[in-house]
């Protein structure tokens, strides 16, 4: 398998900034790495948002290359697959942009993230008010998080996909050649418009009773400009796999679950072992993943073909896997009822870490799909 597994040490997992980077890792979760240098040993040294880490890899990965990593497991050793490699940056025909995506790469941070900073109840400070947002435009910025209870109705999950900010540019070339209204609350447009408040504030800060301290705008700049440098990594990673052919779009929504913001992880592409030549009846693959505080961590791979559809859900918890376990039936019925003929409906224990691609679909999904 195109793997890498991270070379740690005990020091370095130690160190505070660094420890607390790994811990927010999730199984599903795609990360951009550059591969900054090799040791004499083969083994890569990368630079992974903002962090140095070194990585053992059962392939050859040439010095300069741009790697798309997702995360497959963290126990005992955080494992990461190759989800695509690009040439080296130094290559690229374009050298201009070869050096923004070599600022990108080390900057990208978790979509959430400013969310969990600007809707900080604890804090006790209303930041986007102190940057200048009427009370009407906070609201509008705190629905670009999807709240929990939307994720269950299918045209909204489609429009929060829709708005995720992967699309923004698409969306930009619509409106210059064909005209029309840019989708409202597009998330990358507004953090963007954000980012700008926070510039400007940042040029004025200390000249009003009201500014912000200098170290609060500074996380807050720092966490939007990490966010959307992995909304434009992803963006570009679509672009490349359709260049090769395939489809593949990875996506980071934030979602509200009562007064705190989780990450809804999902990855949408062509699924190679059922490929097929007839575009219609192409497989499809999606990945889920997010920690849900009661229930924890909760993942589902769906496997698709025509109106076929097979689902193997995943839970860390063993009561939430009882849980859903005595829902598969409810689970079938409801997408049946949705004009959907279904395969394999399982559960299972644990996260999609411990069981391989391979492993799925030869003892999980039906194969005459």
């Amino acid at each position: 398998m195109d793997e890498l597994q991270l070379a740690l040490t005990a020091a370095r997992i130690d160190q505070k900034n660094f420890g607390l980077w790994l811990k927010s890792w999730q199984v599903g979760q795609v990360l951009q790495a550059l591969v900054t240098d090799k040791t004499p040993s083969g083994d890569l040294i990368l630079r992974i948002a903002g962090h140095q880490v070194t990585a053992t890899a059962d392939i050859p990965v040439q010095k300069g290359a741009q790697l798309s990593l997702e995360i497959n497991r963290l126990d005992p050793v955080p494992t990461l697959k190759i989800i695509n490699t690009t040439v080296p940056l130094s290559t690229h025909p374009n050298s201009a942009m070869a050096g923004q995506l070599q600022l990108l790469v080390p900057r990208q941070g978790e979509v959430v993230e400013p969310f969990r900073l600007l809707f900080n109840t604890a804090q006790g400070v209303n930041i986007l008010s102190l940057l200048g947002f009427r009370p009407t435009e906070q609201t509008q910025i705190q629905r670009l998080a999807v709240d929990a209870r939307q994720l269950a109705d299918p045209k909204l999950l489609k429009q929060a996909l829709n708005q995720s900010g992967l699309f923004l540019e698409a969306h930009l070339k619509q409106l210059l050649l064909m005209g029309g209204v840019l989708p409202q609350g597009d998330l990358k447009a507004e953090l963007l418009r954000i980012l700008a408040r926070v510039k400007l504030q940042q040029e004025t800060t200390g000249s009003s009773s009201r500014s912000m301290d200098s170290d609060g705008l500074f996380e807050l700049h720092q966490k939007l400009e990490g966010a959307l440098a992995r909304m434009t990594l992803a963006q570009m990673q679509a672009g490349e796999a359709r260049e090769t052919g395939g489809y593949r779009w990875a996506f980071e929504l934030p979602v509200k679950i009562n007064d705190g913001y989780q990450t809804l992880f999902i990855s949408i592409g062509s699924d190679e072992s059922r490929s097929s030549e007839d575009e219609q009846s192409q497989g499809w693959k999606v990945r889920l993943g997010m920690e849900f505080p009661k229930l924890g961590h909760v993942e589902a791979e769906l496997f698709f073909s025509g109106k076929k559809l097979s689902v193997v859900t995943y839970a860390a918890s063993p009561d939430t896997f009882k849980l859903m376990n005595d829902q598969i039936d409810l689970l079938r019925s409801s997408l049946e009822s949705r004009g959907l003929e279904t395969g394999t409906i399982l559960c299972r224990r644990g996260s999609t870490e411990e069981t391989s691609d391979s492993a799925i679909h030869s003892s999980c999904v039906d194969e005459k799909i």
